[in-house]
């Protein structure tokens, strides 16, 4: 499914070549925390903990601090259903189950649960060198809903996810998905989208036919569950069979999915929040059928380009561009991005890797920025990914490129 996130990475050539644009990474919980020994003691009134009905027993395990109860974290998790390691090295609390991850540093202000980031300051502890975490929180981060009984001192949790059945139902959209993949069918992926979704749905046919491609799904988590919503976190790793051009690339992905009127599920929302593409060296070699001199007119628009930033010519540059919606902003940031330090850039390699045989390309392009801004230098290798259009005979350059890496030399 990689093809329809790929469309969606937009930004602007002059700040990558100004070194300011990076590849998106995923957010990683901070784990460096050191915990402050809780001093409060065992509350003088016993307190029970149940788990979906059933009582469980954690004997001095369990304690009450300033009314928030707190559980040694592996028979916690463990009742909850989940299987647990302590990293000892970062101090974080690891649980897992066959599709979900729970990451919780001790003392720490994030923890992380199936792709998303929640605030834990206050509850996870070190108490007698045991590692401690708070009962709510751990049914918010596992999705168990936790009441408190007053009268009988008990803690309730009990699961809010879906059913075996209702959880099958929602990863079948993805087992379709391989299943269209590899029958390159546009028509029956775009019949996975809802009615509602913001979506273009001839570019995704357009997108999906171009190349056949082959995504495996290294993991799988079910973020979230109700009758009508329901949101997947993917790792993927897609590669291409056969075709036009298309980068291999592993990715963390969302998939937001609402219920139909027939009570499917449907695609409603595709949110990237990680890319690596992992065969840039061979990016170069899927090269278009293009004739020789039109070829070489597509790169010159691209060498153009270059040799206007270079010469600090803000004019220049813009002229290079097919369209641009607000001219005095970007000669503006142009001008700023100039007078504030020096900047050289130089195209390694290029390659026309799309071409529809009369006035759309794709241009691939190796560029090596060196910078010098503040006293402060620099030096970036990018490989971008930027639509050409012929205007009037002559080829121009689409503002948004799609920045697939920048590596720091």
């Amino acid at each position: 499914m990689k093809r329809i996130s790929f469309l969606a990475c937009g930004t602007l050539l002059a700040c990558a070549i100004g070194g300011t644009a990076s590849a998106a990474t995923a957010a990683t919980p901070t784990a460096t925390v050191t915990a402050t020994p809780a001093t409060a003691v065992k509350a003088p009134i016993p307190i029970k903990v149940s788990v979906n009905g059933k009582p469980v027993e954690f004997g001095d395990g369990l304690f009450v601090d300033r009314g928030k109860a707190y559980v040694d974290y592996e028979a916690l998790f463990e009742a909850l259903g989940y299987e647990t390691r302590y990293d000892a090295t970062t101090k974080t609390i690891r649980a897992n189950t066959e599709d979900a991850v729970v990451a919780v540093p001790v003392g720490g202000e994030q923890a992380f649960a199936n792709g998303g980031l929640l605030a834990s300051a206050g509850e996870s502890i070190e108490r007698n060198g045991r590692a401690m975490v708070g009962v709510r929180f751990a049914g918010k981060l596992t999705n168990f809903g936790v009441e408190w009984d007053g009268k009988t001192k008990t803690i309730s949790l009990v699961y809010q996810g879906p059913t075996a059945e209702q959880k099958a139902a929602v990863y079948d959209v993805f087992n379709r998905l391989q299943l269209l993949e590899a029958a390159a069918d546009g028509n029956g992926l775009v019949a996975l989208f809802a009615e509602d979704a913001s979506i273009d749905r001839e570019q995704v046919k357009k997108t999906w036919s171009s190349a056949k491609t082959k995504t495996t799904y290294e993991a799988k988590y079910l973020e979230s569950y109700s009758d009508t919503v329901a949101i997947v976190a993917l790792i993927e790793n897609t590669t291409k069979i056969s075709g036009g051009f298309f980068p291999d690339n592993r990715s963390e992905t969302r998939y937001t999915l609402h219920k139909a009127k027939d009570g499917s599920w449907k695609i409603y929302d595709v949110e990237v929040s990680y890319v690596q593409y992992t065969n840039l060296p061979g990016l170069f070699k899927q090269t278009a059928d293009v004739p020789e001199a039109e070829k070489a007119t597509i790169g010159a628009a691209f060498e153009n380009q270059v040799k206007a930033f270079n010469a600090k010519d803000a004019d220049g540059y813009i002229a290079t561009l097919s369209e641009v919606a607000d001219k005095d902003a970007l000669k503006a940031s142009l001008t700023e991005l100039f007078q504030n330090g020096s900047i050289k850039a130089t195209v390694e390699q290029w390659a026309v890797v799309e071409y529809d045989g009369s006035s759309h390309a794709k241009l691939l392009v190796s560029l090596l920025s060196e910078s010098d801004i503040g006293g402060v230098q620099s030096s970036t290798r990018s490989i971008l990914l930027n639509g050409v259009v012929k205007v009037e005979g002559k080829w121009l350059l689409d503002v948004d490129a799609v920045v697939l890496t920048d590596e720091n030399l």
